[in-house]
This record gives structure tokens, C-alpha cells and sequence, in this order.
């Protein structure tokens, strides 16, 4: 007796992808000051994640994009704060840059937070996404830990400011060399209109 047939199933997320002269900086920041840190490994993948699916199937992909295409949004400006050690409380794990206001520029943060939610309820209304709990904190990580451990003092990263402009659907296949992340579905942000006169 032949066993029941499974679809395929993807490990898939979402994000908004870096400008390319912040990937540049930010990827020569990691080079030349996390790197020598033997306790760290670099994470070449550099993009802001907003919601993380996991296995799904990938008969799910057509109406997830299509949910993720009617997302209203705007690009969003921002900048990289101080360095952060995650989680916040015991061993950490992580090394991340967190998203901020840029300078003369305030409401950033808050309209990441902003798409997220609505990316969340998008993803959540197809059924094949359960919304996180935690309250989401907008960043980039930059590196993980090989063992957790304590934080340390790192020098921090200098980047231009970001102006986030496009969404995308990835699946992500874990390698030993880490997770290669090949995107499936992207969608630009739309400029606001002026209302008619």
C-alpha cells in the first residue's frame, strides 16, 4: 500500500529587502568588525523580516502573494540604532541592528510596525499564517551567536538612512553554509497620492 501523497512545503518568510548602498555598508561593517569575533557567525542575508511562516505548502504561494500585493503601503525611511544583544534577558543569541527614526524624519519605526501589522493580517487571512504575540521590534540581524553567551562591546555601524521600498515572499533552504534565501514574489511600494482637488 503506497502512503498518502504530501504536497511540497516550503520554509517561507517576509521581508523588505535593503537599499544596495546600505547592504554595501552595513556587509563591510560586518567584515571588518564582527568577523574576528570567533563566537559570532555573520549573517549575509541582510533584510528587514516582518513575518516568518515556516513550512507551509507550496500550493499556498499563489494566494499569499496575492495577499501580500493588496498590503496598502508607502516607502518608509529609517536608520539603524545602537547595536543590540537578543534576547533581552539571559544568554544572548543574537546581534542586531534595530530600526529607528532617521534624523528629521520621525514616524519610521512606528510605520514599520505599522506594515507588519498589516502584512500579518494579510498572511493571517489566507490561514496559513499565525500572527506572533510578542510585540514586533523593527531590525536587521546582523549575526548570530555559535553558542549563546554573554553581550560584549562592539563598534557600532555607521549607514546611511534606509528608505525601505519593496516587499518579498522568500523560501529559505538551511545549508551548513547557512540559510540561502531565493525570493518567490516582490512588490514595490506604492507612493502616496495627493488627494483631488
Amino acid at each position: 500500500m503506497s502512503a498518502p501523497f504530501s504536497p511540497p512545503v516550503l520554509r517561507l518568510f517576509v521581508a523588505c529587502d535593503l537599499p544596495d548602498e546600505a547592504a554595501t555598508a552595513l556587509a563591510a561593517w560586518q567584515e571588518q568588525v564582527v568577523a574576528p569575533r570567533r563566537e559570532l557567525r555573520l549573517n549575509r542575508s541582510l533584510h528587514l523580516t516582518l513575518c516568518f511562516l515556516g513550512q507551509t505548502p507550496e500550493t499556498a504561494v499563489e494566494r499569499l502573494a496575492g495577499a501580500l500585493g493588496e498590503v496598502p503601503w508607502s516607502p518608509i525611511v529609517a536608520a539603524a540604532g545602537p547595536l543590540l544583544f537578543l534576547p533581552e534577558r539571559g544568554k544572548k543569541r543574537v546581534v542586531a541592528l534595530p530600526l529607528v527614526d532617521a534624523a528629521g524624519e520621525e514616524g519610521g519605526a512606528e510605520a514599520l510596525r505599522a506594515l507588519q501589522a498589516a502584512t500579518s493580517a494579510a498572511l493571517a487571512a489566507t490561514g496559513f499564517y499565525a500572527p506572533e504575540r510578542r510585540p514586533y521590534l523593527p531590525h536587521l540581524t546582523v549575526a548570530r551567536y555559535r553558542r549563546p553567551g554573554p553581550p560584549f562591546s562592539l563598534q557600532n555601524v555607521t549607514l546611511p538612512r534606509l528608505c525601505l521600498s519593496r516587499l518579498v515572499l522568500y523560501t529559505s533552504v538551511l545549508d551548513r553554509g547557512g540559510a540561502v534565501h531565493t525570493p518567490l514574489a516582490a512588490f514595490e511600494a506604492r507612493q502616496e497620492r495627493s488627494p483631488a482637488p
